[in-house]
């Protein structure tokens, strides 16, 4: 009876500390009461900030086009100095004549023309289309494009003779009358063609002389790059030949030439009458005045009258440009 005793006093020992042990399980295992669990739901604990509202990477995108041209700003006007044949060609067609806006900037230079339109997204000027190159725009005028074609059949208005002049001494001069020969003969006309506009298309073959000697080549810068290539091409027939070329406007090239100054005058205008006088004068090309303004303006053409009006200032902001 008594080992039966110790038995069933050993299990209930066992029991007991079998019980002791799951409450111990149990009781590490359940949160503390004040000390809950922390909240990991979206509204307490917020991700790490890497919204693009805070953390905007850097912009390295480029930059939206400027196609909004503000029509509300200052007409940037340059025209040409006095005695340049392509002012007096372009005042004489657009009606401009002697009214030319006190306030436009003159230039003496084509390529400083150039530039100055090129750097101004509201300038405006005129230049010769033999000279045009892509960092301005030509605008058309009365619906008319400036090309060969439009210039050869008049439909473009804006337009004048390229042209060279001699005194009466140099109709004589037997190497002069030979370089104007090659300028007018088809292969100088086609180097007319080149850029410019011939003005004769059955023009006859050209045949080298052998002469020798130098020439003195001045006036028109509208003329002088038709003048370099021209002077290239005739000194591959005849060697012997030095060309001397300088600019300096038609005016330059009309009196100089008158005096006897330089050998061959170039200008970008016909003779006045009262030149005729003294000069001989050859057209050895077809050229258009264009009408250019900066890349980024919108309009693509204007009306003579447009034109004039921005040149004499009744248009002085480019919203009043129709």
């Amino acid at each position: 009876m008594k080992k039966i005793l110790v038995i069933a006093l050993v299990c209930l020992l066992a029991l007991s500390a079998l019980t002791a042990c799951g409450q111990d399980d149990s009781s590490s295992n359940s949160p503390p009461a004040n000390n809950p669990p922390a909240d990991n739901s979206p509204a307490n604990n917020p991700p790490a900030n890497n919204s693009p509202a805070n953390n905007a990477p850097s912009d390295t995108s480029p930059a939206p086009p400027a196609d909004n041209f503000d029509t509300s700003r200052v007409i940037a006007l340059f025209t040409r100095e006095d005695g340049s044949g392509t002012r007096d060609a372009f005042v004489s067609i657009t009606g401009v004549g002697g009214d030319m806006y006190a306030e436009a900037v003159v230039i003496s230079e084509t390529n400083e023309i150039l530039t100055k339109v090129e750097e101004n997204d509201f300038a405006i000027s005129y230049v010769s289309v033999g000279s045009l190159t892509d960092r301005v725009k030509a605008l058309s005028i009365d619906g008319v494009i400036p090309s060969d074609e439009t210039i050869m059949n008049g439909s473009y208005t804006l337009q004048r003779p390229l042209l060279v002049c001699v005194n009466d001494e140099m109709v004589q001069n037997e190497l002069v009358q030979d370089f104007i020969a090659f300028m007018l003969s088809d292969e100088g006309q086609e180097i007319s063609a080149s850029r410019w506009t011939k003005v004769d298309v059955n023009a006859p073959a050209y045949t080298p002389s052998g002469l020798s000697g130098t020439l003195k080549v001045g006036g028109s810068t509208s003329v002088e790059p038709l003048m370099q290539r021209m002077s290239e091409a005739y000194r591959e027939h005849n060697p012997g030949v030095n060309i001397e070329i300088s600019g300096g406007g038609s005016g330059a090239g009309i009196s100089e030439s008158t005096d006897g100054i330089i050998d061959i005058g170039m200008s970008s205008r016909t003779l006045r009458d009262n030149e005729k006088e003294a000069l001989t004068d050859y057209d050895i090309a077809l050229d258009g005045v264009a009408v250019i303004v900066n890349p980024a303006n919108p309009i693509t053409g204007m009306s003579i009258e447009q034109v004039k009006d921005i040149f004499v200032g009744d248009s002085t902001r480019w919203s009043d440009v129709g």
